[in-house]
């Protein structure tokens, strides 16, 4: 989960470097949502009845989707901080910099 989290992060943040980071975070949210739901199409739990089983995806994938808000906050919080990502500083800095 914390590689595909990681990898979807660097992407958005390489190629969207205009938008928010709600904004980003969304698409984030957004993709990752697709990728446990294609994943979950294909799990199947043996002796479960698929009325059950879908009860039990649903429940399973919004306590992800909690896990994954997290962490995508905590990894962007980290990649500032090692400088992957530059501060929200330093992106200040520079749009007032280059204001006329």
């Amino acid at each position: 989960m914390q590689l595909a989290v990681a990898k979807i992060v660097q992407s958005i943040e390489n190629k969207s470097k205009s938008l928010a980071g709600k904004d980003k975070k969304e698409i984030a949210m957004s993709l990752l949502s697709q990728f446990y739901d294609a994943v979950f199409i294909a799990i199947d739990i043996p002796l479960v009845p698929s009325v059950a089983e879908s009860i039990i995806h649903k429940y399973t994938k919004s306590f992800l989707m909690i896990l994954v808000s997290s962490s995508i906050d905590a990894m962007v919080a980290t990649f500032r901080e090692i400088g992957i990502f530059p501060s929200k500083d330093y992106l200040s800095a520079v749009t007032v910099n280059e204001v006329p």
